[in-house]
């Protein structure tokens, strides 16, 4: 127990100074914080611009907004932020390390997808809060929410971890990913019908479905407990297979 509280003492001060000396990895962390500003200051400009030139209420639409710009990318964000940092450690042979240590890799997991969750999960609350443009009362249910997404991003880490051999290929698969995580899962939105559980496939869907129900005063909180177990019936083989290509 010592060792590990002492091994997670360590990987906490490493990520410190490979965040702080890394300027893509700073990028990452302050990315929240230029898109919660961009939404503040452009969402009402054009809400009135809409409105007056075309008639077209954006309000609405206000749901889909807060997925696309806040609780998507912060998903696509926190677990490409994980995954730097795991291939970060590869390269430098932290992995070959452990193998002769008394601390198991399960444990180094265990930490990295610890602040995987808790990250997105404080982005996804602190951001949307901070928007402008979310209904007060859904604030608490952010929070449940916010750590289905956490799940999310914990498969998005396995998946480039699993694929990408090194951090430059982790950069094209953050690129590649983008687009699957953070535009994909809002097409249902536009789908009126049960078809649109078919993008259940996509793991960070069911975190949006969440949020787009509870915004619509349903009941949200099936969607949490099915991406709950959706996403780590995903996550297993993947971390498996990190696991495996680790040893």
């Amino acid at each position: 127990m010592a060792t590990s509280l002492k091994a997670l003492a360590a990987f906490g001060r490493n990520d410190f100074r490979g965040t702080h000396r890394d300027p893509l990895l700073i990028m990452i962390v302050v990315a929240p914080i230029i898109w919660t500003v961009g939404v503040v200051v452009l969402t009402p400009l054009f809400t009135d611009l809409l409105a007056a030139r075309y008639g077209f209420d954006l309000v609405p639409y206000y749901p889909l907004v807060l997925t696309a710009f806040l609780l998507l990318t912060s998903i696509i964000i926190a677990g490409g932020l994980g995954a730097f940092l795991v291939l970060d450690e590869v390269d430098a042979g932290t992995m070959s390390a452990l193998r002769v240590t008394p601390v198991p890799l399960s444990t180094y997991f265990t930490y990295r997808a610890g602040t995987v969750l808790v990250v997105t999960t404080v982005y996804v609350v602190a951001t949307m809060s901070l928007s402008g443009i979310l209904e007060p009362g859904l604030i608490p249910i952010l929070i449940p929410i916010g750590l289905l997404a956490g799940l999310s991003a914990v498969v998005t880490l396995l998946v480039i971890v699993a694929v990408a051999g090194n951090k430059i290929q982790g950069i094209a698969m953050v690129r590649a990913l983008g687009m699957l995580i953070a535009g994909l899962p809002c097409l249902p939105w536009f789908i009126d019908s049960a078809w649109n559980l078919a993008f259940g496939v996509l793991p960070p869907y069911w975190a949006a479905k969440a949020f787009w129900v509870a915004s619509a005063h349903g009941t949200w909180w099936p969607y949490v407990i099915a991406g709950v177990i959706y996403n780590v019936v995903i996550a297993w083989p993947l971390f498996r297979r990190f696991v495996a290509k680790n040893t």
